[in-house]
């Protein structure tokens, strides 16, 4: 400051260049420009900063430079406005601007430095200020990759305590069995027996069903083939469906040769898979919840309508789709896939249903595997960036763990592939090869449900979604009955892709039957979709826990209320249904009452002796079935049998025949029948 003020400003200094590059000014103003102060030694010359100089340090205070050695005339010790100058012999920096200004413009007046030339004060100051930025720039990019290697391993931390916490609880299901699952199962088994061994009783059958599976595993229990009369004399069962499953029961007709001793096989397997659902539940989503949510399974509405509708081969698929999705929720891939592959033998569409839990498992396997190489991506980047050695020598430790997981998984995809190829080959096989070979026409005979996909129409992907799209309004309320048991969760799961191919047959067919929820179709899809809104729930679960502390408060209420409520809201539904199927007829007195004309039946039935040759009408079928060579009066035409047992009242001929005795012998012409017994509209026929 002193020395700016002794500075006249009536004429320009007049410079000369002292020895060692020293610049003078004016004689009259001695000691303003020292030598120390105008001094650019050849270290300032080549730009040389001592110090830690690639990071723009200055020495002595930060923001104003301490200007070291002797200063004749303004001299300032500690903070100064102006750089820090060093004995070292750096660039020195005016200690004023307006000196700075005077020194630049003598050396540029002396030829000692260019005009318009930047000083080596400013040139350093510039390299030193992009030094800096660069040394910011890198800072916040090294503080971001740490906040990206934080968030990463704070989510996989979160991720591996919860997959250690299920194992935990699945373990401890597994050593501790939960027995209220069993009781629930002992309760569906007693009441869907009751009601279908009533119905049964009632001689009220829904259709031929019953009859047919009779006499088809009575065949199988005395080591003959199912040749089954009713379907059609010397009809093969084989020839009609793939399903050599039902063999399985024989060895138990033998020992109770009865219609009701499929009836509670049925039901048996219906309650059994119970079990595994609860099972998934109670791993996935705890012990109260896996009780509720097996009630909830055990009397949903499609289980209800095959106990109530005979006998038929899908009560295998049952049991078999719930070991095999429950073993898949819970990671065990094999298990699951050793469960489904018995499915090929209940029925040949069954094959397709085994394809795609073989899809979902190889989608299962390939996610897996991505997920590993990012975990593995990301471990590596973070070995070489973490300047720690612990850091750099645990991260390829991380890195290895995650990659030895992932040999389970590509063998999990070759599990997956094989399920595909083996269930779409059973399925071609059965219906191109296996069931036109015994079949008396040697062909499918459902090829002509099919429409544009096998029958005789138009075949073309117009055509077809022209017939899918028919009825659209009754496939609609199925599809969305399908799921109302499960709160429409399923929809959230991946897993309830696996009911895609059932429902994709039954829409595609020109049989209105298949698309209503009637009779016992929807049976198989009640398993799918169940596992698959545990699996949601699961889903929905492990999100609230991994990104609870990301999420708003809001928003983490209503996961949670999701979680928690759902299993209740299951067990309310099905008992709400539970008043439009089935299991309301438990609480009917109707459904245990024996009438007279059910009782002339039995009487009639009496008549006809063990091993003889009789045709019947509809209600009587099954039990004849069971010790008679059986024939149904509705297929034509049959042999002359030695017994004709006919209901009058229910014959399913409209108009009913005027005379009963000219009605049956007019069937079978060359034939005498006499009659031997008759009560409430029931004839017995004796052939002469």
């Amino acid at each position: 400051m002193l020395g700016c003020a002794a500075i006249p400003h009536d004429r320009p200094p007049e410079a000369d260049e002292g020895p060692e590059g020293a610049i003078s000014t004016d004689p009259g103003l001695p000691g303003l420009l020292p030598q120390a102060a105008g001094q650019v030694s050849a270290a300032a010359e080549a730009d040389q900063v001592s110090g830690s100089a690639e990071a723009g340090q200055v020495n002595g205070a930060a923001e104003a430079g301490q200007v070291n050695g002797p200063a004749e005339t303004g001299q300032a010790n500690g903070a100064a406005e102006a750089g820090q100058v060093s004995e070292a012999g750096r660039a020195p920096v005016a200690r004023r601007p307006l000196v700075a200004r005077r020194a630049l413009a003598a050396r540029q007046a002396a030829g000692g430095l260019p005009a318009g030339e930047a000083s080596p004060v400013a040139e350093g100051r510039q390299a030193a200020g992009s030094r800096w930025a660069a040394a910011v720039r890198e800072a916040a990019q090294a503080g971001q990759a740490a906040q990206a290697r934080q968030e990463a391993a704070a989510q996989a931390a979160a991720e591996a305590e919860r997959a250690q916490a299920e194992k935990a609880a699945q373990a401890l299901a597994e050593r501790r069995p939960d027995w209220v699952p069993w009781l629930i199962a002992l309760i569906v088994f007693g009441a869907y027996s009751v009601i279908s061994i009533s119905r049964y009783l009632r001689l009220d059958p829904g259709s031929w069903d019953l009859g047919i599976f009779t006499e088809d595993i009575k065949q199988f229990a005395h080591l003959h083939a199912p040749i089954v009369n009713i379907r059609g004399a010397g009809f093969n069962l084989l020839g009609d469906h793939f399903q050599p499953i039902v063999a399985l029961v024989s060895p138990f007709f033998r020992l109770a040769p009865s219609p009701v001793t499929l009836l509670v096989a049925q039901a048996l397997l219906t309650a059994l898979s119970v079990i595994p659902v609860s099972r998934a539940a109670t791993a996935r989503l705890g012990t109260s919840a896996g009780r509720v949510i097996g009630a909830a399974y055990g009397f949903s509405w499609g289980l209800q309508q095959m106990i109530d509708f005979d006998f038929h081969e899908i009560a295998f698929a049952v049991p078999l789709l719930a070991c095999s999705l429950s073993a898949l929720l819970r990671g065990k891939t094999r298990a699951a896939a050793l469960w489904a592959l018995p499915l090929v033998f209940v029925k040949e569409d069954q094959g397709f249903t085994v394809a795609a839990i073989g899809i979902i498992i190889m989608i299962d396997a390939r996610r897996a595997r991505l997920r590993a190489e990012a975990e593995a991506s990301v471990m590596a980047e973070a070995a070489l960036t973490e300047a720690s050695a612990p850091a750099e020598a645990s991260a390829p430790a991380e890195a290895t763990a995650s990659a030895e997981a992932s040999p389970s998984k590509f063998r999990d995809a070759d599990i997956g592939l094989f399920l595909v190829c083996w269930g779409i080959a059973w399925s071609l096989a059965a219906i191109l090869v296996i069931i036109p070979h015994f079949n008396a026409a040697h062909q499918y005979l459902y090829w002509q449900a099919g429409g544009a996909v096998g029958g005789p129409g138009h075949h073309s992907v117009a055509a077809l979604l022209s017939q899918t799209a028919h009825g659209y309004r009754e496939k609609l309320d199925t599809t969305a009955l399908i799921l109302l048991p499960v709160a429409f969760l399923a929809l959230r799961s991946p897993l309830a892709l696996i009911a895609v191919p059932s429902l994709a047959l039954r829409f595609i067919s020109t049989n209105n039957s298949y698309w209503g929820t009637a009779w016992h179709y929807n049976a198989t899809v009640m398993p799918i979709v169940f596992i698959a809104a545990i699996g949601a729930l699961a889903r929905i679960q492990a999100g609230r826990t991994a990104r609870g502390m990301a999420r708003g408060k809001a928003r983490r209420v209503l996961t949670t209320a999701i979680v928690r409520f759902s299993p209740a809201a299951m067990l309310v539904i099905a008992v709400l249904l539970a008043f439009r199927f089935p299991l309301d007829g438990l609480w009917n007195p109707g459904t245990y009452t024996i009438n007279q004309h059910v009782r002339a039946e039995n009487a009639a039935m009496a008549r006809v002796p063990d091993g003889a040759t009789v045709e019947t009408t509809l209600t009587m079928l099954a039990p004849l079935a069971a010790r008679t060579d059986t024939f149904w009066i509705g297929t034509f035409p049959n042999p002359a049998p030695q017994y004709i047992v006919f209901d009058d009242s229910d014959s399913g001929w409209n108009p009913n025949p005027q005379n009963v005795l000219a009605f049956v012998e007019a069937r079978h012409p060359g034939a005498r029948y006499r009659q031997i017994f008759l009560a409430n509209e029931v004839y017995v026929f004796l052939r002469s």
